[in-house]
């Protein structure tokens, strides 16, 4: 029977050559450098590629600007962003008012019933109120045509005291008027009498929105309360009174319409109630912001 020999590792005799053994620890030591080496270049590749990608860009805006090109290049801007609102909303300018859900124009003069009677008032308000003729190139002729001879010579006087016609230069903003009000029947001192009571709103179109912080700057209020009778001849104008709130107190001495912005306010501070003023409830008011 062949007998097995046994060693201890440390018995080796490779491992009893000292020569043997100093070489051994500097192929050890080279080859965990070359693993670590491989180990960072894959964890830092990408790195090196972007330093060598910016690199490549910081040589070409050298050159450029060594061969006297680089002022002609420009960067990209950052988009010019418009808020649409950025101080009054004048896309729909009755926001926040109380005019905001009221009707257009004349749409907003509903009447009670069919009568006649009705409709000729309608027709008055709308050319003294609402038409552009009257509004913004002052001609009253379609409104005095409605009226008896008698009370068109009186109104022909002061047309101001029942229309409205906007200050020179003031435009009003698309679909810029408000209507809300009533109407009644009654008896007059010689025929039937209607009573036509409302409030007319109107947004006008401001030279920079911007500039501007609530909307009633731009929003005028003319409660205008008349009575006509209706005779054969045409409408009697026997009653009528109004009142003008949020507005140019200037342009209304001299018998037109203008928003607050046209003008620096007298009263500052909202001491007058804006629901109040727009409505046909009660009394039309005698204090204004032009007191």
């Amino acid at each position: 029977m062949g007998e097995t020999l046994q060693y201890d590792i440390e018995d080796h005799p490779d491992l009893q050559d000292a020569a043997w053994m100093r070489g051994a620890n500097r192929r050890a030591k080279r080859d965990v450098r070359r693993q670590k080496r491989r180990v960072k270049a894959r964890r830092h590749s990408g790195k090196i590629v972007a330093a060598v990608a910016l690199l490549a860009v910081g040589a070409v805006v050298f050159g450029l600007y060594r061969a006297g090109t680089f002022a002609n290049v420009s960067l990209p801007k950052a988009p010019d962003v418009h808020l649409p609102h950025s101080g009054v909303n004048v896309e729909q300018p009755f926001t926040g008012t109380p005019a905001e859900q009221w009707s257009d124009g004349e749409r907003g003069i509903v009447l009670p019933s069919t009568d006649p009677a009705f409709e000729q008032v309608r027709q008055a308000l709308i050319a003294s109120r609402l038409d552009p003729a009257m509004l913004v190139e002052h001609k009253p002729d379609r409104f005095l045509s409605m009226l008896a001879p008698g009370s068109r010579e009186h109104v022909a006087t002061d047309v101001s005291m029942v229309a409205t016609r906007l200050e020179q230069g003031m435009k009003l903003l698309p679909n810029g008027i408000r209507v809300s009000g009533k109407m009644t029947l009654g008896q007059g001192a010689n025929y039937p009498a209607v009573t036509a009571d409302y409030v007319f709103a109107y947004a006008f179109e401001p030279p920079d929105p911007r500039k501007l912080t609530t909307q009633m700057e731009i929003v005028a209020a003319v409660r205008h309360q008349v009575t006509f009778e209706i005779t054969p001849e045409g409408l009697w104008l026997t009653k009528s009174s109004s009142f003008q709130y949020s507005i140019g107190c200037e342009a209304s001495k001299a018998g037109f319409l203008a928003p607050q912005f046209s003008e620096r306010p007298k009263n500052v501070g909202g001491q007058y109630d804006d629901e109040k003023h727009f409505s046909v409830d009660g009394p039309v008011p005698t204090d204004g912001n032009c007191d």
